[in-house]
């Protein structure tokens, strides 16, 4: 029915919808192939762009605000040493074989670029963040509104800005290795509704409690 009705609207503007989907290259986070998701991760309508099968692989128990972009691979931009232009994708578009013979696929396989993203537990991602072409952000990580992921990101790390950088640390490294070591984002749902009240109480008594040696 959404189809239908979006369908009717870009007509009556004069636009073909369908036209509209084939020439952006996005699409929603879940429902992107390439992506694995952990369990109990939302996202209010985060889009994937991508011009590769480079995977985007996001832990468990994320946060996702809205208007978050995963930028996954460099669209060959800067696969030349000589230009920035995608040379291969756009004079080859509609070809899958260079005049040298080479397949085009196999060619651009072997191309190197940043590709992929990866992305621990318990991140919470803030609104219209740009999480840029690979990156790895750790656990318990969050990232300030309207910044733009350019580097890996370190465990219970807060960071913002344009390029993102460090704010500040959210525990001592002691208590970072802890809080990995318990990993409670493992334990089972009914177990974690069971110690619900204890993710409120301070950091110090929860690890004392959980401590793995």
């Amino acid at each position: 029915m959404i189809y239908k009705i979006r369908t009717l609207f870009w007509r009556l503007l004069g636009v073909n919808y369908e036209q509209v989907l084939r020439v952006h290259d996005h699409v929603f986070l879940k429902n992107d192939p390439y992506t694995t998701i952990g369990n109990h991760t939302y996202d209010n309508g985060a889009l994937v762009f991508r011009w590769t099968s480079a995977p985007v692989t996001i832990g468990k128990f994320c946060s996702i605000a809205n208007g978050v972009r995963f930028i996954v691979d460099e669209a060959f931009h800067s696969a030349s040493t000589i230009t920035s232009y995608p040379l291969v994708n756009n004079l080859y578009k509609n070809e899958d074989t260079l005049v040298t013979g080479s397949s085009k696929k196999v060619f651009l396989d072997k191309v190197d670029q940043k590709k992929g993203i990866t992305i621990g537990n318990d991140v919470w991602i803030g609104m219209g963040v740009y999480i840029m072409p690979g990156v790895t952000i750790g656990n318990g990580v969050t990232i300030a509104a309207n910044s733009v992921v350019t580097k890996d990101i370190a465990d219970f790390t807060l960071v913002g800005g344009v390029p993102a950088k460090v704010i500040k640390k959210k525990f001592e490294d002691t208590t970072v290795e802890d809080l990995n070591k318990i990993a409670w984002w493992d334990w089972d749902t009914k177990l974690i509704k069971e110690r619900i009240e204890e993710f409120y109480d301070d950091s110090d008594k929860f690890i004392r409690k959980y401590k793995v040696d």
